[in-house]
């Protein structure tokens, strides 16, 4: 058995890997979509901040797949496309800003629960250290995200 480095993973480490890039890419569009329809400037920009950490999330992850000579797939999940969707009939009937924060507390409690997952099924990869990372992130976004929603909540 050979010692599994950064730029030699393994086949589960790299599907481990595979499936944050799609989950970060869920959520980055997710959160683009959000930014497009909220009818709150400061809650846009949240989200597109959001967008961006996921982005660097994606690209980070991808690099890994590229030192192993492993192409990343980009494409969006069916679920994560079919709630953009959800969410853009949503903004259309009129929907608030309220709404678009219980989506994007929603998104956030997914991500935040494939990270948890994945680190409990692989806790020693090469990789730990990156995953624990992102995930210390993820989390601090949702914890972000929860507090302004319930802060609009309170305030409406």
């Amino acid at each position: 058995m050979s010692l599994e480095t950064k730029t030699k993973l393994t086949a589960e480490t790299l599907s481990i890997v595979q499936e944050l890039v799609k989950i970060n890419v869920d959520s980055r569009d997710t959160f683009l979509e959000l930014a497009d329809v909220t009818g709150n400037a400061s809650v846009a920009i949240m989200f597109r901040e959001l967008a961006g950490e996921r982005n660097r999330n994606v690209a980070e992850l991808e690099s890994l797949m590229n030192f192993n000579r492993e192409k990343p797939d980009e494409s969006a999940s069916v679920a994560a496309t079919y709630h953009r969707i959800l969410i853009g009939l949503r903004s259309a009937l009129g929907a608030g800003t309220a709404t678009m924060l219980n989506e994007a507390e929603s998104a956030e409690q997914k991500i935040q629960d494939k990270y948890e997952e994945v680190l409990k099924r692989e806790p020693g990869s090469a990789v730990s250290d990156i995953l624990h990372r992102q995930y210390g992130a993820v989390r601090a976004a949702h914890e972000r995200v929860r507090a302004i929603r319930d802060a609009h909540r309170r305030a409406s």
